[in-house]
C-alpha cells in the first residue's frame, strides 16, 4: 500500500520496506532532433518518474512511440509512481538540467527511473508538448558503473544521459523509516534558496564585457543591431569521473554585450574544501534558432569568492589551468577571469582564445563557519561531454567516420608519404561516392540467457534497450548518411528451428530492415518465433553471406562502388577463431569490398578477439573488435572506435579499382 508524506516542504512518495540509501540524479541529452518547419533547436523538459515495477507488470517494450501531450504510458505495469519535472532549457539540442531528483532505493530491488523528452511547440492553439521520446534507467545499474553515469538512445533521435550518486542521511532529505515504505521521489532546482541540509547557501554576483558572439565578419556588424540574450552555467566535477555535472542556470540577460546577472542563490548541501573544490563557469548565448557556448572557464569555489575582494588571495589558482584564465583586475579592483572558447576537435579542451571577460562582482557562503565541513559536493553537476557546439554540422554519431577534412588522415601514411596526395575518404564523400552496404549478425546462442529474465543479454523491458540494441543503434546511426537505401540485411545464428541449429537465419519478415528501426524491429521480432537457443557460436556462416554479397557488388559494374559493412554482435569468442581468421585474410587477399566489425557483449573473456585485433595488419585483414562494455557510458564513442580504421580501408580499396573522385 502507498504512503504519501510531506516533509521541509518536499513531497516524498514510500513503497516497501528494507535497508534503503538516498539517490540523487541528474540528466543531461545529446544530438535531440530539431523541430519545426524551420527544422530549429527544440526548447526541452524532461518528465521523471521512478518506478518500482511489480512482478506481474507488463510493458512495451518501447515507450518512444507515443506523441502524447502528457507522455503518459498506458499499462506501466508499474507501482509508486511520482511525476516531476526540469525546468525548460531553450533553443538546445544539447540540454543538461539543472533541476535534480532525489529518491529513496532499496539496496537489491529494481527501481526503474523513466524519462520522457518533450519539445515545447508554439501553434495556433498555444504552447503545447511534442514527445521526442523515453529512456529508462535502472537504478541498481547505473550505480553498479564505475561512473555512475548511463546512457540510453532515442529511437527518433537523441541520447539522454543518467549519472546518480549515492548522498549520505540526513534530517532535511530524509524522512522517518517505517514499516512498508520503499522509494520516494522528489525534485529540487539548484537555482532556488531553498536551504541544504546544513543551512548553507553560495552566493554569487557575475558581470561579463567584450563578448565574442560570432567570428563571422559579416554578422559583427549585425550582432550590434540584434544582440543575442545571455546566461551562465555553473558546473562542478563529478565525484567519480572526470565530467562535469551542471548545478545552475542563471536567468537570461536580454540583448546586452555586457550582461550583468541578478545574485544567484545556491544550497550547498555538504561540501569539501571550497580551495580544492574545482568549479567551471560557461557563458552561453540564446537566439531564436539556437543556444551556443561563448566561452568557458575553470577555477576553484574558494577563488570566486577570493576574486570579489580588493585584497583577494591567489591561493585558488596553484594549478597552471587555472592561473592562465586569470585576466587580471577590474575597475574596482575585483579580480577577473578570461573565458576561452573551446577546440573544434575536442569540446572537452578549451583553447587559449579568449571570448570576453568575466567580473566576479560578489561572493559570499551564509553561515561561512561551516565552509571545511565534511561533505562532497558544492554545486551539483553536469557531465562534460561540453556537446554546446549546436550549430555545428558534424555533432551526430554519423562523425564516427571523421569525414571533416581537417581530421581525416589515412592512419597508415607518414607525414612524408608520396601516397598523402592520393584521395582520401573525405574527397569520396564530398563526391558523392560512398555508398554503404550495412549487414548486421546477432548472437543467439544459450550462453547469452534466458531473454525472459531480467540481467540476461538480450532481456529488454519498461522502455529501456538492451547492449544489443543499443549497439544496431549506434552503428545504424553512424554509417545511414552514407547508405542511401538504407536497406540492410538482419541474420542472426546459434538457434534452434525445429530441433535443427541454424548458423544463419533471416531476422524480421522481410529480407531487408529499413533504417535503424526497422534494424530494431528485425531483431525484436526473433524472440516472437519459437527459437531456441543453442551453440555453437560460429560466425564463419555470416561471413561466408556477407562475401557473397561483397563479391557480387565487386563484380558488377553497376554496383562497384558498393562497399559492405559486417557488423557481428556476439557474446564470446567464436567455435573455430582460426577457420575464422583464414577466412577474413582470405577476403582481403581477394580485395573483396568488405570490413568486418565484432562487438563484444557482456563479460565474457574476449583475449582471443583482443589479440586478433592488435596483431598485425596483414594477419588481421580487415578486422576490428570493441566491447561494447567499455563504451557504454558514451554510446557515440562506440562506432567511433570501431569504425576508425574504416576511412583508409575504403579509400584503399577504390584506389586498388582505380576508382577516383572528380577533381
Amino acid at each position: 500500500m502507498n504512503d504519501e508524506s510531506s516533509i521541509g516542504g518536499e513531497r516524498y512518495l514510500h513503497v516497501g520496506s528494507g535497508p534503503t540509501t538516498n539517490i540523487r540524479l541528474y540528466l543531461r541529452a545529446s544530438a535531440l532532433p530539431k523541430i519545426g518547419l524551420g527544422y530549429q533547436q527544440p526548447d526541452v523538459l524532461a518528465k521523471v518518474s521512478f518506478d518500482v515495477p511489480t512482478t506481474a507488470a507488463s510493458s512495451s517494450r518501447d515507450g518512444d512511440d507515443s506523441d502524447s501531450v502528457d507522455g503518459s504510458s498506458g499499462g506501466s505495469g508499474t507501482m509508486g509512481e511520482r511525476t516531476d519535472e526540469t525546468e525548460v532549457v531553450r533553443k538546445c539540442s544539447n540540454p543538461r538540467w539543472t533541476t535534480t531528483f532525489t529518491s529513496r532505493h532499496e539496496y537489491g530491488t529494481q527501481l526503474i527511473c523513466f524519462v520522457d523528452i518533450f519539445a515545447i511547440t508554439t501553434g495556433m492553439e498555444g504552447r503545447g508538448r511534442k514527445k521526442i521520446g523515453r529512456a529508462a534507467f535502472d537504478v541498481e545499474d547505473v550505480l553498479g558503473t564505475a561512473n555512475k553515469i548511463k546512457a540510453r538512445r532515442l529511437r527518433k533521435g537523441g541520447v539522454v544521459y543518467a549519472y546518480i550518486e549515492s548522498e549520505p542521511d540526513s534530517e532535511r532529505s530524509s524522512p522517518p523509516s517505517s514499516p512498508g515504505r520503499r522509494g520516494l521521489l522528489s525534485s529540487s532546482i539548484s537555482s532556488t534558496k531553498s536551504s541544504s541540509p546544513d543551512g548553507r547557501v553560495f552566493n554569487l554576483r557575475l558581470r561579463a564585457e567584450s563578448l565574442v558572439h560570432t567570428h563571422s565578419r559579416l554578422m559583427t556588424a549585425v550582432s550590434a543591431m540584434s544582440r543575442p540574450s545571455t546566461y551562465y552555467e555553473i558546473s562542478k566535477k563529478s565525484s567519480t569521473s572526470n565530467q562535469w555535472i551542471a548545478v545552475y542556470r542563471s536567468p537570461p540577460v536580454r540583448e546586452s554585450l555586457t550582461p550583468s546577472w541578478d545574485e544567484a542563490s545556491i544550497g550547498l548541501g555538504s561540501m569539501s574544501d571550497l580551495g580544492d573544490f574545482l568549479v567551471m563557469v560557461s557563458v552561453f548565448k540564446v537566439t531564436r534558432t539556437k543556444c551556443k557556448e561563448i566561452g568557458s572557464f575553470a577555477t576553484t569555489a574558494q577563488a570566486l569568492i577570493e576574486s570579489c575582494t580588493t585584497r583577494g588571495r591567489t591561493s585558488g589558482y596553484s594549478r597552471r589551468s587555472l592561473h592562465d584564465n586569470v585576466a587580471g583586475r577590474g575597475q574596482e579592483g575585483q579580480m577577473t577571469f578570461r573565458l576561452l572558447r573551446r577546440s573544434a576537435a575536442d569540446v572537452s579542451v578549451l583553447t587559449d582564445e579568449v571570448t570576453g571577460i568575466i567580473t566576479v562582482t560578489h561572493a559570499s557562503v551564509d553561515n561561512a563557519n561551516d565552509v571545511r565541513s565534511r561533505s562532497k559536493r558544492f554545486l551539483s553537476s553536469s557531465s562534460s561531454d561540453n556537446d554546446d557546439n549546436d550549430d555545428a554540422e558534424g555533432d551526430s554519431v554519423s562523425e564516427a567516420f571523421n569525414v571533416d577534412a581537417s581530421r581525416i588522415v589515412a592512419p597508415s601514411l607518414s607525414p612524408s608519404s608520396p601516397r598523402r596526395a592520393r584521395p582520401r575518404f573525405v574527397d569520396y564523400v564530398r563526391a558523392g561516392m560512398v555508398n554503404v552496404d550495412f549487414c548486421v549478425a546477432v548472437d543467439f546462442t544459450s550462453s547469452n540467457g534466458d531473454p525472459r529474465i531480467p540481467g540476461t543479454l538480450h532481456y529488454s523491458k519498461h522502455g529501456m534497450m538492451n547492449d544489443y540494441e543499443e549497439s544496431i543503434a549506434a552503428f545504424s546511426s553512424a554509417v545511414e548518411r552514407f547508405s542511401p537505401n538504407k536497406e540492410y540485411p538482419v541474420w542472426g545464428f546459434g538457434a534452434k528451428f525445429e530441433g535443427e541449429v541454424r548458423h544463419i537465419f533471416q531476422c524480421g519478415e522481410s529480407r531487408y530492415a529499413n533504417g535503424t528501426e526497422g534494424l530494431l524491429d528485425a531483431y525484436q521480432s526473433i524472440f516472437e518465433t519459437d527459437l531456441i537457443m543453442s551453440g555453437p557460436t560460429s560466425i564463419s556462416y555470416v561471413l561466408g553471406a556477407a562475401a557473397f554479397r561483397a563479391r557480387r557488388f565487386r563484380d558488377d559494374p553497376n554496383t562497384d562502388l558498393r562497399y559492405c559493412i559486417l557488423l557481428i554482435l556476439t557474446d564470446g569468442c567464436v567455435h573455430d577463431l582460426p577457420y575464422t581468421q583464414k577466412l577474413v585474410r582470405s577476403y582481403r587477399d581477394d580485395n573483396l569490398p568488405l570490413s568486418v566489425i565484432v562487438v563484444g557483449i557482456g563479460r565474457a573473456d574476449f583475449t582471443e578477439f583482443h589479440q586478433w585485433d592488435q596483431s598485425t595488419p596483414e594477419l588481421r585483414g580487415r578486422f576490428k573488435f570493441v566491447e561494447f562494455r567499455e563504451h557504454q557510458i558514451d554510446p557515440d564513442m562506440l562506432p567511433r572506435t570501431a569504425l576508425v580504421n574504416l576511412p583508409h580501408e575504403i579509400a584503399e580499396y577504390y584506389m586498388s579499382r582505380n576508382i577516383t573522385p572528380p577533381v
